[in-house]
């Protein structure tokens, strides 16, 4: 709980290693491993092992979100609890409509209202303005970071930068992803920290922007995904933009450089 790992999560991937093992470990010489076999070698049922042997993407391994997780999303996205300008509500507590109560029924299940509040306050995510109406702090679920989760992040974000990097070298400008960089040299200390308070600022701000065109996009995706009468499926893509803050300390005979 400490690392934000949920028993889902922990479900899924303790189903994923189970069936990596036995294809690892447990095959028979000579003999090809069968989905059958695999089911009686770990107890799990033969669709669920089809489905986990195929599994390309990790991020079809881990389970549901924390629910936490999926209150704030559907606060940030969900056209019930957002005004005409598509920002979060301040919600009522208790209630039908786009009350507190709703959101907590509708994204997290049989979890009560008191608990989300009481994790969510705990964070600084959400405050209670009184006993009736609560608001959010933050437009995001950000949770506390465990050795675990900073890893992942690590591993993730290098990831996706080396991809973006990779791709850029191997095509031309016109197919090139989006990659810039800002460099100073021999900023001071307190023009540095400036810096990094107005661009942390400005920076989660074009997020959330982004963030909302993406989710509406995708509500009227989805919308249309219901209408639509084909069976045609289009290629699906993770997709993303990251930004991040660096600074190091200049040795002294560092010279400063135009770029």
């Amino acid at each position: 709980m400490r690392n934000e790992v949920s028993h889902a999560e922990l479900s899924a991937l303790a189903k994923q290693a189970y069936v990596d093992v036995a294809y690892k470990h447990f095959s028979i010489p000579n003999k090809k491993m069968t989905y059958s076999r695999v089911a009686v070698l770990t107890g799990l049922n033969r669709k669920e092992v089809v489905r986990l042997s195929k599994t390309k993407d990790e991020s079809e391994l881990t389970g549901t979100p924390n629910r936490a997780t999926r209150v704030v999303n559907g606060w940030l996205n969900d056209p019930d609890f957002l005004d005409r300008n598509k920002d979060p509500l301040v919600l009522t507590i208790k209630g039908k409509g786009n009350s507190f109560s709703e959101l907590v029924s509708r994204y997290s299940g049989d979890i009560t209202i008191g608990a989300i509040i009481d994790e969510l306050e705990r964070l600084g995510i959400a405050k209670k303005i009184n006993s009736e109406q609560i608001l959010l702090n933050q437009q995001g679920y950000i949770p506390e970071s465990g050795e675990i989760e900073k890893i992942d992040i690590l591993s993730t974000c290098t990831s996706d930068l080396l991809s973006s990097a990779v791709h850029n070298l191997e095509h031309g400008k016109k197919e090139g992803r989006f990659q810039r960089q800002l460099v100073y040299k021999k900023v001071p200390e307190e023009i540095a920290s400036e810096f990094q308070e107005i661009s942390a600022e400005k920076s989660s701000k074009l997020l959330i922007e982004l963030n909302k065109w993406l989710g509406n996009k995708l509500a009227n995706r989805e919308e249309y995904e219901i209408q639509a009468t084909d069976n045609t499926e289009s290629i699906k893509k993770r997709i993303g933009l990251g930004i991040y803050y660096f600074e190091n300390n200049l040795d002294k005979d560092d010279k400063p450089t135009s770029r």
